[in-house]
């Protein structure tokens, strides 16, 4: 996608301010999305092109990379006028859609984790699986050798954790497979691979979940904010007090007449 491209994140007013004040994003594990079955059906999907011995060491290669860490995804959209999203993200309506630029999302560095920023599929998901075996053959290659050369198990998990980017890709490829029930929401995720001991937890609607949280700006740069995030939306229903209070922030980009906007779609 392109680097000038804007995505939007649904929240609520909390999560909004939690965002602009921290320069944090917080990713969740992607087992704990709404639909659970999205990566499990995926993975059955990309196995069943495969046999023998490449099928066993990716299937050996999965279970671990499973059990040893987490793929966090941070959820966006390619559009900010989505009622479907103000209703069930942005507190039906009262809540907001930041507007990335998708070039500083995922920022590469050395004490940066792997992160992937990929457009969800939904549809024809047997040639998107097709297309990836043919894409992902490398990795495929790399992680069959690992295991061929391996003595136990163990020593092939151990060979895991010190190479994990042939796994990390192929997750956040799979990961773009979506339900065509959402194609509605056009979202975009933002893939980010870490090892389960750097996870914090959070607890929502009674269940633990497992995230991140993602810095995409450092605290000694905040005030370049509104230029990371040139848009921010507010929704039909939010109280129009909260575009004034996010002038205290102090970026020029962020007015009324600029980047403050509100989403006026008559729902009420």
């Amino acid at each position: 996608m392109s680097d000038n491209q804007l995505l939007y994140h649904y929240t609520n007013i909390a999560g909004l301010n939690g965002i602009i004040q921290s320069c944090k994003i917080w990713a969740s594990d992607c087992r704990y999305l709404n639909d659970r079955q999205e990566l499990v059906k995926a993975l059955d999907l990309f196995l069943s092109k495969f046999e023998g011995p490449k099928r066993e060491a990716l299937s050996n290669a999965f279970q671990w990379h499973s059990f040893s860490r987490c793929h966090c995804v941070f959820s966006l959209s390619r559009s900010p006028q989505v009622l479907s999203q103000w209703r069930t993200y942005a507190d039906d309506g009262r809540g907001a859609a930041i507007g990335f630029k998708a070039e500083f999302l995922s920022p590469k560095g050395i004490n940066n984790p792997a992160s992937f920023l990929v457009h969800c599929v939904y549809e024809d998901h047997d040639g998107f699986i097709d297309g990836l075996t043919k894409r992902c053959e490398q990795e495929v290659e790399e992680l069959t050798k690992m295991h061929q050369e391996a003595v136990t198990i163990n020593t092939f998990w151990g060979l895991i954790d010190k190479n994990p980017r042939p796994l990390e890709t192929l997750y956040s490829e799979l990961l773009r497979i979506k339900n065509p029930a959402f194609l509605e929401e056009q979202e975009a995720r933002l893939v980010i691979n870490v090892s389960a001991n750097q996870v914090q937890t959070r607890v929502a609607n009674g269940l633990i979940i497992p995230y991140i949280a993602h810095a995409f700006l450092d605290k000694d740069k905040s005030s370049w904010r509104s230029f990371i995030a040139p848009e921010i939306w507010l929704g039909p229903k939010c109280d129009d007090r909260n575009m004034h209070a996010l002038q205290v922030y102090r970026q020029p980009e962020w007015s009324p007449n600029m980047g403050l906007r509100k989403y006026d779609c008559g729902y009420l």
